[in-house]
């Protein structure tokens, strides 16, 4: 189970609004836009928030996230995921928000940032029962932001992203399950979709069954001995 540092912001209205979240529908990801910055920099970039910091145009700025992800892996969780954080607006009531951090302005994850990422994702959609396929969405998909660049940008990784949460939720799903082989009780390892419970073809071999693999035609073969 991966390690989080659970950092929380001080409540208040432009950071830690102290909303109760409603039902979580989905995970949005973001990138900092601030490269090579560490997460715990941008952790207290929320928290400083709190005391009406302005913007340009002189409009307050409401920002946080659930968690961010650091350069070496890191995860932190600057507000509880019973509460709304601001991040994506009218989403924000029923996503939880994921911030990212980047080595430059390319926005692409480093291998230990991804890692993290992939696997804190897969752990939220296992308990809140999502689809990773359909209920991880990009900040750019509820408001047409630049974020995360490098995944509005480079559509296919966004897609494979979204399959390696779903290949990581599948993996952890792996359970012993025991059948009746021949007339024999056997444990063999199952992955359960869907309220199925798939097993490996090889698992059924035994002095009665014989599998093999056809490389030339890319099957299995199973054979009664």
């Amino acid at each position: 189970m991966m390690e989080i540092n659970k950092a929380y912001l001080t409540i208040n209205q432009y950071s830690r609004p102290n909303i109760d979240m409603g039902t979580v529908k989905g995970v949005v990801i973001h990138w900092v836009a601030n490269p090579n910055t560490r997460g715990i920099a941008n952790r207290n970039y929320f928290e400083g928030l709190k005391v009406g910091k302005k913007n340009s145009k002189g409009d307050y700025i409401y920002g946080s996230s659930h968690y961010i992800v650091g350069l070496e892996g890191e995860v932190i969780a600057p507000i509880p995921e019973t509460e709304v954080a601001y991040h994506a607006s009218t989403a924000n009531k029923d996503h939880i928000g994921i911030e990212v951090c980047h080595p430059d302005w390319g926005g692409k994850f480093s291998d230990a940032t991804y890692q993290s990422l992939i696997e804190l994702t897969a752990d939220i959609c296992k308990r809140y029962e999502l689809d990773p396929l359909t209920a991880i969405i990009r900040h750019y998909d509820v408001t047409s932001k630049d974020c995360p660049r490098y995944y509005v940008k480079n559509p296919l990784s966004w897609e494979q992203l979204k399959k390696d949460v779903k290949g990581k939720i599948l993996l952890e799903t792996i359970d012993k399950i025991k059948i009746e082989l021949n007339g024999r009780v056997k444990e063999v390892a199952a992955v359960n979709i869907q309220g199925y419970n798939y097993v490996k073809l090889r698992d059924l071999a035994d002095d009665k069954i014989e599998v093999s693999y056809d490389a030339e035609r890319k099957f299995p073969i199973i054979t009664a001995k």
